[in-house]
């Protein structure tokens, strides 16, 4: 018979382990042990809500110095950039024309003042009054040798020629009176007319006097407040006050300094003392508020609220408001753009959660949390104001449940995890 093949080494070695495993237990699913998470409790301490927004840095007063006059620029005294008292001398325009003037117009007050008491030395009225008197004594004179002759000639003593010639002169003198009586009124009048004409020159001749003396002060420019000056825009030797008045230099009062920001109006009516402004308090605002700038992560400087507009802005819906903030130390310069905020509540019992333990649906937020069986829930809540690296929530939340803080992602509601020791993250972020 001829011999059976051979089956090879490694096909029959196949074979053994085909027939042993056909003969043991099936495979079975092992599920992957539960993800471990940490857990941390919420933190409940006293909050303050704040509300916050940003504002422009403005300097308190701002003063341009001006030359009223027109001049040379003669002399400049002080360093551009530097700080200012009120009352230091700061620039001088030459001064000799105005002197000039000054002395032609004291001159023609002295003339004014000469004519005056010319005029109030003026005898005219005296003479006028007595030159009356005499004439109306010669009237009076006249009148009784008109009498006397008229009884004569009725007598037939005097004759008739006589007795025209005494009524004649009676007339005549009577005139005389009338023309005396009238140079006499005009004498008062001229008085009268020539002291007020006096009086109403010296008038014209001290204003001008007193402009003179104006402008001739104007020569000399004094800074009007405490500050810092701006660069020079003329130099010493130019004409300056040429058909305007010319900016020389400007002063900026930056210590206090002012900060103006616009709240909308929901944002308005969180403020307490916003809404309450304007109901008889004629103390006007003093309401606390914080600011800090882009080289601060806080807010180091304190100040008050002291203005608001007296209404919203139709346009825009927005309030503005001013803060006013000491500056001492001159950290804040006028025109830099800062960060506001001033406290709208007090939460005494607000509880507080790590940020990164939030997270986010299209319900809105929520917190995972732990029950004792490691059974995971989700926890829908509201988000409040920052404190440090916590947020303030409210919802349906305690103080002792164990919220997930680390490995949200491996965990699902209705799961079990496993719990790793508590983090006291939460206590030193609310500690900051």
């Amino acid at each position: 018979m001829p011999a059976r093949p051979r089956l090879p080494s490694f096909a029959l070695l196949c074979l053994a382990a085909a027939c042993a495993g056909g003969c043991g237990k099936p495979n079975a699913y092992v599920p992957p042990p539960p993800p471990a998470v940490t857990v941390a409790t919420p933190v409940q301490q006293p909050v303050t809500e704040y509300l916050e927004f940003t504002g422009l840095a403005r300097p308190m007063e701002t003063v341009e110095i001006r030359a009223r006059v027109r001049g040379f620029l003669t002399e400049r005294h002080f360093v551009e950039g530097a700080d200012v008292r009120q009352g230091q001398l700061l620039f001088v325009i030459d001064e000799e024309p105005f002197r000039i003037q000054l002395r032609a117009a004291e001159t023609h007050l002295q003339e004014a003042e000469a004519a005056l008491r010319q005029a109030t030395a003026s005898k005219a009225r005296e003479v006028a009054q007595a030159h009356l008197r005499l004439t109306e004594s010669q009237l009076l004179l006249s009148q009784q040798d008109e009498q006397r002759i008229s009884s004569l000639y009725q007598r037939q003593v005097s004759t008739k020629s006589e007795l025209d010639q005494a009524q004649a002169t009676l007339k005549t003198r009577a005139a005389e009176v009338e023309s005396d009586r009238a140079n006499l009124e005009q004498s008062n009048a001229t008085y009268d007319t020539t002291i007020l004409t006096a009086q109403a020159h010296i008038e014209t001749a001290r204003t001008a006097v007193d402009e003179a003396r104006l402008n001739l002060g104007y020569c000399r420019m004094h800074a009007p407040i405490d500050g810092r000056i701006s660069r020079v825009n003329f130099d010493v030797g130019n004409l300056v006050g040429d058909a305007q008045a010319s900016v020389l230099a400007t002063i900026v009062k930056g210590a206090p300094i002012y900060a103006y920001a616009t709240i909308s109006e929901a944002d308005a009516l969180r403020v307490p003392g916003l809404r309450q402004f304007g109901s008889g308090d004629e103390s006007g605002l003093h309401i606390p508020v914080e600011l800090g700038t882009a080289g601060h992560d806080d807010y180091p400087f304190s100040g008050v609220i002291d203005y608001a507009d007296p209404g919203f802005d139709p346009g825009t819906g927005t309030l503005r408001v001013r803060g006013v903030f000491a500056n001492e130390d001159r950290q804040l310069v006028p025109g830099m753009f800062v960060r506001m905020r001033t406290a709208v509540a007090e939460i005494p019992d607000a509880l507080l959660v790590p940020e990164r333990a939030l997270g986010l649906d299209q319900s809105g937020p929520y917190l995972l949390a732990v029950d004792a069986e490691g059974i995971v829930s989700a926890r829908p809540v509201r988000t409040g104001v920052a404190v440090g690296d916590l947020r303030v929530v409210t919802g349906k939340i305690t103080r002792d449940d164990r919220i997930i803080v680390e490995g949200l992602l491996r965990a699902r509601p209705g799961s079990r995890v496993v719990v790793a020791p508590a983090s006291p993250e939460p206590a030193a972020a609310a500690g900051k």
